[in-house]
């Protein structure tokens, strides 16, 4: 008696843990959890430009787009678009989100008081987002950086 027991709680309980594993795995981030995390890594990015930290910024961005921009172009065009970067408040919006691709845009003054606004891709892989693309819209113009 004892055994069966001991057999029908073990029984139970591997039930519970496996059922709350399955349910975990069957539940997808909801779309807030998912831009939020997407929307970090931008701000993270923000933040290393801010800081001067130029590499660490770099480093937030697919290997895809590393291997499409390498470090000098992105430097070059950091320094030459600097006050763009050093704007203290940063809104993002969300504009489109699947389950491993999100985009978000913002949008900055530059020292000429046009509006530009910068889209980035972000792309989900090994369990973390990556910049994997950034598209600059200068006003009526498309300027840029679209890989």
């Amino acid at each position: 008696m004892r055994r069966l027991i001991i057999l029908f709680i073990s029984a139970g309980l591997t039930f519970s843990l496996t059922a709350a594993w399955l349910s975990h795995i069957a539940n997808p981030l909801s779309t807030a959890e998912v831009d939020a995390q997407a929307a970090d890594v931008v701000r993270a990015h923000f933040a290393a430009l801010q800081r001067g930290d130029f590499r660490t910024a770099y480093l937030q961005f697919s290997t895809r787009y590393r291997d499409a921009m390498p470090f000098d172009s992105f430097h070059d065009m950091v320094i030459a678009h600097w006050s763009l970067f050093q704007q203290r408040r940063i809104i993002l919006l969300p504009q489109q989100q699947t389950d491993d691709r999100v985009v978000l845009e913002t949008d900055f003054t530059d020292s000429s008081g046009t509006d530009v606004v910068a889209e980035f891709t972000l792309i989900r892989s090994d369990d973390r987002w990556w910049i994997d693309n950034v598209h600059w819209d200068h006003g009526l113009t498309h300027h840029l950086i679209r890989i």
